[in-house]
């Protein structure tokens, strides 16, 4: 038998692997977050990649130990993440299983049942209370449908020896062992189960050929707080840093079903065999600390590497605490990364695998970030700006279905950043440069067609400082005028027009990942696709230009490396160096992707804290506006804002404000290039100016922006409008006087 378990990193997936291995059965490991050498990188809400792993295993069982990092919160925070792993995820494995006629063991919750009646039998109704349950219940049925065979096993607080997981009993021995009191629910009640305690149960059950639905939960039931002092006393901790706390105290985000906890009767008639009691299962517990400490070096790289991972967590915890914020003396930037301890363990343990190139993290980057946007491809690029190059060379490649070519005149705006022209000019088309709506800071919609000439092939539009242009007048012209649309989305990662992405409205989207954008990778960018036709076109530039997609650390991934005629080539040319396309090597690192993939889940809240903080800082300007011209938004868009443009009105001197809000230490930029047409790098460029860009003339001399980003804090945006408030005081004194 060959069984194919997804989720081998965590506890229940490290214990699966090692019963079926000490039941001499083949096993192949697949992980999304911490794919181990030789194992498969694979996030199974990725269809497309579910279906290359099954296909390449064809497995005769496989293990659905998934799970959301973040656990039953983290559901509940974001739902839509949680479906993408738990229901559509569960789904993209059945259908890709069904291919190879592969049974199915998937494993469930006690949190189905709500925890009024517990224990709960297979035969209870279930009736879920939080996101997390309701998920499990529903991925169930799905699997229920299923017609080649499966197992459905539901457990409860699950423990085991594994460093590096977020496991109850690591997060209790990560706590007491630096003395730090630990608040753990005395009303919460549970049947602890040893994670090597369910892997036999499962391997169990799949040997003896039944299917269906059994519980598998340890032997002993009791609180959460009672297993808490159990592993204290064993670890010999102090149990006297557990504080028993009532559920409702603890500020929990989702709902606990109380009295919860599952029977084993089924599984002990089934198998013969009793659940282990918590003496045997803390016995178990202790002699796999014990071997994790004492086995031989090689044998101990995990743990080692877990013990790494869980100092760096700390690390950050001491080294990276901002400062308390001082006014006029701390200095209040006008971006920055804000990040935490998993993207500091994300980024050493990325360098401890030492992968370097990009690799398995660069998979589950590109994974999470196509599900995000509903793109047929995203690829993951070394900055913004060489996204933009790869989506201009992927558009004026020969395979491209409507190739640009040298020569061709592309619309864009003239207030703009550098790099979203550059490519432009550098593959000899002509940047056609229309001017800018002073309030939105925008390309004018309504300049753009009397741009448009019979040389017109293609629209490039900015969405500056993450407002959203008019894309409805935008999208309508390009489908009128037969032209190509790409969006350079890099300020504006989260921002939404009608309901609709940015990024997703024409072929291509680019994104900058620098530290002053939305989310952070270091250096870094990615190409949105949303042609299937452009996909391997733009992995193409970004992989030097060759023809082969077999991924990094893999050769001949279609079977046919040495076979093929290509163009001039003698028949049978090495696959791998064959060149398709004009390219560069424009890949990041794994470890960027490392942290791009904690960075991913943080998208959601950090575009709700930079709307947030533009509302308060609206609001605290409005007054202003017979001085300040204050950005406007479009009542069917919702910006994910990059930073807060403002615009001084005439009697104002934009210099003066600034250098006010500069000496206060409230950090100012401008907007970019401003008039790019007056750059020293631009002039004399065969560049078409339209009109003449009057409004792009004023925001070079009278806009500016500030900072909203999430990591400024409320004391900060209090101190920016009060230094408004005192520039506009001393002018209306000076002024009277």
């Amino acid at each position: 038998m060959k069984a194919l378990v997804l989720g081998a990193s965590g506890q229940i997936g490290r214990a699966l692997v090692s019963e079926l291995a000490r039941k001499k059965l083949r096993v192949v490991e697949a992980d999304h977050l911490c794919p181990r050498s030789g194992s498969f990188s694979l996030d199974i809400g990725d269809a497309a990649g579910v279906q290359r792993c099954l296909d390449a295993v064809a497995p005769d069982w496989v293990f659905i130990a998934a799970n959301t990092p973040g656990g039953v919160d983290r559901c509940e925070e974001s739902p839509e993440e949680a479906s993408a792993l738990h229901l559509a995820g569960t789904r993209n494995v059945l259908e890709a299983a069904a291919g190879c006629r592969a049974k199915i063991l998937y494993y469930s919750t006690d949190y189905v049942f709500d925890g009024k009646a517990g224990p709960y039998s297979e035969d209870s109704a279930p009736c879920p209370v939080n996101a997390y349950g309701r998920l499990k219940l529903a991925a169930e049925e799905a699997v229920r449908s299923y017609p080649h065979g499966h197992l459905i096993v539901r457990t409860t607080a699950v423990f085991s020896w594994a460093p590096g997981t977020k496991n109850f009993a690591m997060q209790l021995f990560e706590n007491l062992r630096v003395g730090r009191s630990m608040r753990v629910p005395d009303d919460q009640c549970c049947d602890p189960t040893l994670a090597e305690d369910l892997a036999e149960a499962s391997v169990a059950l799949v040997l003896s050929g039944l299917q269906g639905t059994f519980n598998a939960v340890g032997g002993t039931r009791m609180t959460r707080a009672e297993l808490a002092v159990s592993l204290a006393k064993a670890l010999s901790l102090d149990a006297g840093l557990i504080v028993p706390t009532p559920t409702r105290e603890l500020g929990q985000k989702a709902a606990r079903p109380l009295q919860a906890g599952l029977t084993t009767d089924k599984l002990r008639k089934a198998l013969g065999r009793k659940p282990w009691d918590i003496e045997r299962s803390l016995k178990v517990f202790l002699e796999a600390r014990r071997a994790a400490t004492d086995a031989p070096a090689a044998a101990c790289g995990e743990a080692l590497k877990a013990d790494i991972l869980a100092r760096a967590r700390r690390y950050h915890s001491v080294a990276h605490v901002p400062p308390p914020f001082e006014p006029r003396h701390s200095r209040i930037h006008y971006a920055g990364r804000v990040f935490g301890e998993r993207e500091v363990a994300a980024a050493v343990g990325s360098a401890l695998d030492f992968w370097l190139t990009l690799g398995p993290q660069g998979d589950a980057f590109e994974a999470k970030m196509r599900r995000f946007f509903g793109a047929q491809d995203f690829v993951f690029v070394n900055s913004g700006s060489c996204a933009n190059l790869a989506a201009v060379m992927a558009l004026m490649s020969d395979r491209s279905p409507r190739p640009l070519r040298p020569g061709d005149e592309v619309i864009t705006p003239a207030v703009t950043f550098p790099t979203t022209v550059t490519p432009l000019v550098h593959s000899g088309l002509v940047p056609v440069l229309v001017d800018c709506e002073v309030d939105t800071l925008n390309i004018d919609p309504r300049l753009i067609e009397g741009a448009v000439t019979p040389k017109t092939r293609a629209i490039v539009v900015p969405h500056t400082l993450g407002n959203p242009c008019d894309m409805d007048v935008i999208c309508d012209l390009a489908r009128r005028r037969g032209l190509l649309l790409l969006e350079d989305a890099c300020d504006a990662l989260g921002s939404t027009f009608g309901g609709k992405l940015v990024g997703t409205f024409g072929c291509l989207g680019t994104l900058s990942f620098y530290p002053a954008h939305h989310i952070t990778t270091g250096e870094g960018g990615g190409v949105i696709v949303n042609s299937e036709e452009l996909a391997p076109i733009v992995r193409s530039v970004r992989d030097w230009g060759r023809d082969c997609w077999c991924p990094a650390g893999r050769s001949a991934s279609c079977g046919r490396r040495f076979e093929g005629k290509h163009g001039d080539l003698p028949a049978g040319y090495d696959h791998k160096y064959v060149y398709s396309s004009l390219g560069y090597n424009l890949k990041p690192t794994d470890i960027q992707a490392a942290i791009g993939v904690a960075q991913t889940d943080r998208i959601v809240d950090f575009s709700a804290r930079r709307r947030r903080n533009f509302e308060v800082l609206y609001s605290g300007l409005e007054r202003y506006q017979d001085r300040l011209i204050l950005p406007r938004r479009d009542p069917r868009s919702d910006p994910s804002w990059f930073a807060f443009p403002v615009t001084v009105r005439e009697g104002t001197d934009r210099r003066d404000l600034v250098a006010c809000l500069e000496e206060a230490g409230v950090e100012t930029r401008l907007v970019f290039a401003g008039n790019i047409v007056r750059q020293p790098a631009y002039r004399g460029l065969p560049m078409r100016p339209h009109g003449s860009l009057e409004q792009s003339d004023r925001v070079m001399r009278d806009s500016f922006f500030i900072g909203l980003y999430p990591g400024l804090t409320e004391e900060m945006l209090a101190f920016m409008l009060k230094t408004f408030e005192g520039f506009f005081a001393r002018r209306g004194k000076a002024s009277h006087a």
